[in-house]
């Protein structure tokens, strides 16, 4: 700031004037500050409370109207790259939740049937028992009637060698008669 080239008896009169007159505004204007700053950090504390739809309100517009201002500011492949990666992470959030959900339900399936299974083989419990032991019957029949036939085939078969034995072993003369 340049200095004032007056002589110096102006100075010295209106000089003490001056640091008089200025050491008042700057009291003023530090009294002003501080209330200035009070006011800042009340605004700042009702802005994040609850208090009045109207401050909220205000205080979203001037956000919304900051981030459209930034966003003007960005050239525009910047712009258009951010978008698609919100779209993307979005996406990505919601392709986890759907498999969080698929997996919860297939547990859930899996536990129904399960649960199903064990009613129902409680309930048919009797019948299962009396199937197994009929099937059980039936397969010894089987069994019976295939050893006893191999039995009867074996007799068969050591009664015709009985008989070659006994022709082999009777003389000659005495087979014709």
């Amino acid at each position: 700031m340049p200095r004032d080239t007056s002589s110096d008896s102006d100075r010295s009169d209106s000089g003490s004037r001056r640091s008089k007159k200025s050491r008042k505004d700057r009291r003023r204007s530090r009294s002003r500050d501080r209330d200035r700053d009070r006011r800042r950090r009340h605004k700042r504390h009702r802005r994040y409370s609850s208090a009045s739809s109207d401050s909220d309100s205000s205080y979203d517009r001037r956000r919304r109207r900051r981030d459209r201002e930034k966003e003007k500011d960005k050239p525009e492949v910047e712009r258009l790259a951010e978008i698609e990666r919100k779209k993307n992470a979005g996406g990505r959030q919601k392709e986890i939740e759907a498999r969080q959900v698929e997996a919860a339900t297939n547990k859930r399936i899996e536990e129904l049937v399960a649960l199903r299974v064990e009613e129902e083989l409680e309930k048919r419990k009797d019948e299962i028992e009396k199937e197994v032991l009929k099937r059980v019957e039936e397969a010894k029949k089987v069994m019976e009637e295939t050893m006893m036939q191999e039995l009867e085939q074996r007799k068969q078969e050591q009664l015709e060698e009985a008989r070659k034995r006994e022709v082999f072993m009777t003389p000659f003369y005495l087979r014709g008669a």
